[in-house]
């Protein structure tokens, strides 16, 4: 989300309604706060590097060719732990326009500092009631 670079691969009107397809690459420390979808089931598929993700109240570390899964309703929250990690991220249809929502186009493929900006930050809780997301609190991770 912030801190990362986010190219969507797929809309959910290129795939008939079925899905949104998104790629993300960023380094060490960026994280997201808990939150639920309470519309969106969301899957992460790790190309590179390594995330911890936590569903629900356990902890997983996923590496390259793994796979992690957030349904709908649950809690969740990632952090990235590896340098240059890319992974993919499959929401519902739709799910991918909040990436538009809240981010900042890139000028070039530097990753960018992985703390949003206030402006990002504003942006994010103007949209919260669309995308039927909730922040629940700080992220999970022990540091």
């Amino acid at each position: 989300m912030f801190g990362g670079l986010t190219f969507i691969k797929a809309t959910g009107e290129e795939t008939g309604g079925a899905y949104g397809l998104i790629e993300q690459r960023a380094n060490a420390g960026m994280v997201t706060p808990l939150h639920v979808h309470h519309a969106e089931d969301e899957l992460w598929f790790v190309i590179d590097g390594q995330l911890s993700v936590h569903v629900d109240g356990e902890t997983f570390t996923v590496g390259a060719g793994d796979v992690a899964f957030g349904p709908r309703g649950a809690p969740h929250a990632f952090r990235v732990d590896e340098d240059d990690s890319r992974y993919l991220v499959v929401r519902n249809a739709g799910g991918e326009s909040f990436f538009e929502a809240v981010g900042d186009p890139a000028n070039d493929l530097t990753l960018p500092n992985p703390h949003p900006t206030e402006e990002q930050l504003e942006r994010l809780n103007q949209v919260l009631e669309t995308y039927e997301l909730e922040l629940l609190g700080p992220p999970p991770f022990d540091e």
